[in-house]
């Protein structure tokens, strides 16, 4: 037994030993070589090892003009690697670090791109479903952000067009679940609730087909309320921009809004 111990630890140590020499030869290589061997395991989708050698670039040669550059790619294979988390702070580090220089604006798009991506299931079955079941659109909100500021900031890049797609896409999909939202807390009568989350679509997203919804839902959510008034002058603001609304059915079948 001691036998193996020994074993053991004379094994254990010449592995250190080792990976010190395989270190120290790879601490001594030029920047250019540390970026074309990170740059190749990305290739090869060896994210992790891509973020290994650039974070020897980094502490190399941190003022190379390999650094900056190394920082923003470490952004990317931990995007690619799935670790959304140590993606989103090595981007707002970048942009922390050298605001004025012109990758900021690739920064902001794969921001974008992480928090767009994050929860794939969550976009995938976006509309529809039980919003109390572990649904969280914090991330797509700050998709939708950080690809407004591409689009803003930044209108000449090569990402400015996707983003502004991206974001109308965002947009959309925001203000229709808000509306699904809505209805789920309709139904089960949390109507200060819904009249509260429609206003939201009302103010937030003026220019999506959901403000229709949300002025038909927060007419009858007004009138279950008791707010009459509020009630009618919500379905006829409706009925005159939105006149082929389901919801102008609906509201002169509850005699809301009188009939044709």
């Amino acid at each position: 037994m001691r036998l193996l111990s020994r074993v053991c630890i004379l094994v254990a140590l010449a592995s250190l030993v080792a990976c010190g020499r395989t270190h120290h030869k790879v601490r001594h290589w030029p920047a250019q070589k540390f970026y074309d061997r990170a740059v190749s395991a990305l290739k090869a989708g060896n994210n992790h090892h891509a973020v290994t050698l650039l974070e020897e670039l980094e502490g190399d040669y941190p003022y190379g003009r390999y650094a900056a550059q190394a920082e923003i790619v470490i952004a990317y294979a931990y995007y690619k690697s799935g670790e959304s988390q140590a993606a989103i702070e090595a981007i707002k580090r970048f942009i922390r670090l050298h605001p004025t220089d012109p990758r900021v604006a690739y920064a902001y798009y794969l921001e974008g791109l992480v928090n767009f991506n994050k929860n794939k299931s969550m976009i995938e079955r976006a509309f529809g479903v039980n919003p109390l079941r572990g649904r969280d659109s914090t991330a797509l909100r700050a998709a939708l952000r950080a690809f407004e500021t591409v689009v803003t900031k930044y209108p000449h890049s090569i990402y400015a067009t996707d983003a502004a797609e991206r974001a109308n896409y965002l947009i959309d999909m925001l203000a229709r679940n808000d509306i699904s939202v809505a209805r789920y807390y309709y139904i089960h009568g949390a109507y200060v609730a819904t009249a509260s989350r429609c206003k939201r679509v009302i103010e937030h997203y003026p220019r999506t087909p959901a403000v229709a919804d949300a002025l038909g839902l927060m007419a009858m959510a007004y009138e279950r309320m008791g707010m009459v008034h509020l009630s009618r002058d919500t379905a006829r603001v409706l009925a005159r921009n939105f006149p082929s609304s389901r919801y102008v059915r609906r509201l002169r079948r509850a005699h809301i809004l009188p009939g044709p």
